[in-house]
């Protein structure tokens, strides 16, 4: 960075700041790349130092004449000069800073020249009105007609900022400008324009819309590059909510339908993305009369992405059409995606497929979608099964969990059994959503043993989340389910020979102190804890002592005194003197809450 304006001398600066300047600007023009990129995110500080005067004369023509730096340093200097507003002397000098933004705003680098921007966003919005028309409006129309095309990249993301403040006759300069960029030779350039183009025309008129910027629109969506056309569809978007009916189905419709058959996957799979906002703005008629057909064909999409993308707006879709049209043209095509080739077009259909239950009602969820949902738990793929069992929520309100544990137990059996661990643990965290629905007596009689199954799996996140599951399960089904369903199977796993199987049930334990009664704890959860403090591993020991502390300060002060005394303040002192200083610790902490519960009671 170079530059022979000489910042650090004379002027009435303070000779006790005068140093700290100099070394800044020294910073500034260093060979070294990362001190110059430290230097210009002080730049703020430099200003301040330099006072408003001095920051306008000297340090933004500084800066203007070093803007063939490497993109870093530009960078920061791009995200910095935003900053600068309250340095120059107020808002009336604010145009100052125009200069450096517009050097910036035509470099290649796409992301200084967005952060250019964003800084002309703070500038402009800082200064007085009257300044808008004698400086912005002629930056914005200046690099709007530069000869480099990133310029007019960079004004195009500039009109709409102050569009609205402007008088009459800068609107008229403001819009002509950016039809003419509409139709730049440059793609990137038409492509920003189409990708701004809802910002701008979301502040004209309906009439304003109608003769000036539809014929720009539709040059726009026949685009010849694909990066245009796509952007097409926001703005189909933006002017199907503002624009009166005649005009959504004589200019809009055949843009949107056009879009659904073009050429570029990506400009279909973007409609896709999309297709439910759109449909929503055009309104019920449009969307039931044509729009429709256009789903029905992503869905039946040569690309598997866009028959991806459409099917995750399946529930959305349905949502807006009439019953009569779901049967007869949609279901159809979702019969086909539930055996499509694509495991991520499954595993999408899968996602949403549950939630057209409420909209068909439940004999044709039953005739219709049932057998489709029941064809997807049998898929082979692990994530198609599991966002079939994550959402049952919604078909089972509907149709009853009689239908459907048939076939949702060996879904179920086949995902806990998964080779990976990851879709084993979410069907895990998924348990007692499921045996919420399927009962207590269902539960214990298919899926109990399971979940006794996952505390001993390799896995550590698979034990800890399936003994967090016996919380869960505890709170749902109550204590005496937990005495004779989990108990027994702690009691075992207590005195395992597999230490890992021993701190499992110690894990249990340490969850179900939140729901167990003090009788239950002073009964059986304490006795068979303080059974393991001489255990020969640490890491067991330390477990007990992190599971007695847990229940002193959950449950220590309505234990009876006498069982706090008499079984956990011995075991406490024991594990105070272990030759573990992890253990040790966690005694000790417990013994100051019991102390400090006994002090309470007194």
């Amino acid at each position: 960075m170079e530059s022979n304006t000489p910042l650090a001398s004379g002027g009435n600066t303070d000779p006790k700041d005068l140093y700290q300047i100099s070394l800044l600007i020294d910073q500034l023009r260093h060979d070294d790349q990362h001190v110059r990129i430290n230097a210009c995110k002080n730049l703020v500080n430099i200003a301040k130092a330099l006072g408003p005067d001095r920051t306008r004369e000297e340090l933004i023509p500084f800066i203007n004449e070093s803007v063939d730096d490497e993109d870093d340093v530009l960078l920061a200097i791009a995200e910095i000069i935003g900053d600068l507003t309250e340095c120059v002397g107020g808002r009336e000098y604010l145009y100052s800073l125009l200069s450096t933004v517009e050097l910036l705003a035509m470099v290649e680098d796409s992301t200084v020249r967005d952060a250019a921007v964003k800084s002309a966003e703070k500038i402009v919005l800082g200064m007085p009105e009257e300044h808008l028309v004698t400086y912005f409006v002629p930056f914005v129309l200046q690099l709007a007609n530069k000869d480099w095309f990133t310029a007019r990249i960079s004004a195009t993301s500039l009109f709409h900022i102050v569009f609205r403040h402007l008088p009459a006759s800068k609107k008229q300069d403001f819009k002509n400008s950016y039809i003419k960029l509409c139709t730049d030779d440059t793609p990137m350039v038409r492509r920003m324009a189409a990708e701004n183009f809802q910002k701008l025309a979301s502040q004209l008129s309906i009439q304003e819309i109608q003769e000036e910027f539809l014929l720009p629109f539709n040059k726009l969506a026949a685009d010849d590059q694909d990066s245009v056309r796509i952007q097409a569809i926001n703005i189909c978007t933006g002017f199907a909510q503002t624009l009166p009916e005649e005009f959504k189905m004589s200019q809009v419709l055949p843009v949107v339908i056009a879009i659904g058959t073009d050429r570029a996957w990506r400009v279909r799979w973007s409609l896709a993305c999309n297709i439910y906002d759109i449909s929503q703005a055009l309104g019920d008629q449009m969307t039931n009369n044509t729009i429709y057909e256009c789903f029905d064909n992503l869905l039946r999409d040569s690309e598997a992405e866009v028959r991806s993308a459409a099917a995750k707006n399946v529930s959305l879709m349905c949502s807006l059409l009439r019953k009569e049209i779901m049967l007869n043209k949609v279901l159809p095509s979702l019969r086909l995606l539930v055996r499509d080739t694509s495991e991520h077009v499954r595993a999408s259909m899968a996602g949403v497929i549950n939630d057209l239950a409420p909209i068909l009602g439940r004999d044709d969820t039953v005739d219709q979608l049932l057998p489709m949902l029941l064809e997807l738990l049998r898929d082979e793929s692990s994530d198609v099964r599991l966002n079939i069992i994550s959402n049952l929520d919604t078909i089972n309100s509907v149709v009853g969990v009689e239908l459907l544990s048939q076939s949702l137990l060996p879904a179920i059996v086949d995902l806990a059994e998964d080779g990976k661990w990851r879709v084993r643990f979410a069907i895990i965290e998924l348990i007692p959503r499921v045996a919420e629905q399927l009962g207590c007596d269902f539960f214990n009689e298919k899926l109990n043993n399971l979940c006794m199954v996952w505390m001993g799996d390799d896995v550590y996140s698979i034990r800890r989340a399936a003994a967090n599951n016996l919380y869960k399960l505890t709170e749902l089904f109550g204590e005496e389910w937990a005495k004779e369903q989990i108990f027994p199977r702690i009691e075992r796993m207590h005195t395992h020979t597999n230490y890992l199987q021993r701190m499992t049930s110690l894990y249990s334990m340490q969850v179900l102190v939140k729901v167990l009664s003090v009788f239950t704890l002073e009964e059986t959860i304490v006795p068979l804890i303080l059974q393991m403090i001489t255990d020969t591993v640490p890491n067991v020991r330390l477990t007990v002592a992190r599971t007695l502390k847990d229940i002193v300060s959950i449950s220590g002060s309505d234990l009876h005194d006498s069982f706090l005394n008499n079984c956990i303040v011995p075991a406490l002192r024991t594990l105070s003197t272990d030759t573990d200083r992890d253990v040790r610790f966690y005694s000790t902490t417990a013994l100051e809450e019991v102390n400090a519960i006994s002090r309470m009671v007194e």
